[in-house]
């Protein structure tokens, strides 16, 4: 039986570059491997907040995978999109504790979003955005009132995973109102 070598860093591990990739003999860990071995190492440093909050993160991937439709194999895209659809539950419901003056329990989401988004891809900065965004107008070349919605079905597509949808439209928008 072959033993993991164990990881000199604690917590979850920051999202790998291809320069980190290339240093390295074993081809890169997918996101879902990554969030089993921490939960691992989580519960060996009985750290209860990682081990509740990665614990959840699997059993919602697992879900995710038997939604009629679904595919019911676990890849890179499924976990992302749960990881997101997680940390945004986390934080509106930090967002609502702390409206009800339970400061506790908005702390404790907080911190659990930051375990999760630790596993999330780095997002575009707004320059990066906008001239995503520019590129899919110029591509689509949006005309009349139907071009807002064709301008996004492509960014989206384009941008699935890097950018939140809410972002996207904002920026489409605004620069469709100036052309």
């Amino acid at each position: 039986m072959q033993t993991r070598p164990k990881r000199a860093t604690t917590g979850p591990i920051r999202s790998a570059t291809p320069a980190d990739y290339a240093l390295c003999d074993n081809p890169p860990v997918g996101l879902y491997e990554r969030v089993e071995g921490d939960l691992v190492e989580a519960r060996k440093r009985r750290d209860e907040l990682a081990l509740s909050t990665l614990g959840l993160l699997k059993s919602e991937v697992v879900k995710a995978t038997k939604e009629p439709g679904a595919s019911h194999e676990i890849d890179d895209h499924l976990v992302a999109r749960v990881l997101r659809k997680e940390v945004k539950r986390r934080e509106e419901a930090a967002q609502a504790y702390a409206g009800a003056g339970r400061s506790e329990s908005a702390d404790r989401e907080g911190r659990e979003a930051e375990i999760l988004r630790a596993y999330l891809p780095a997002g575009l900065s707004a320059e990066q955005l906008e001239a995503a965004v520019r590129e899919v107008i110029e591509d689509v070349k949006p005309s009349g009132p139907g071009g807002f919605g064709a301008v996004m079905k492509e960014a989206t597509r384009r941008l699935a995973g890097r950018a939140e949808g809410g972002e996207i439209a904002g920026v489409a928008r605004r620069l469709l109102a100036e052309s």
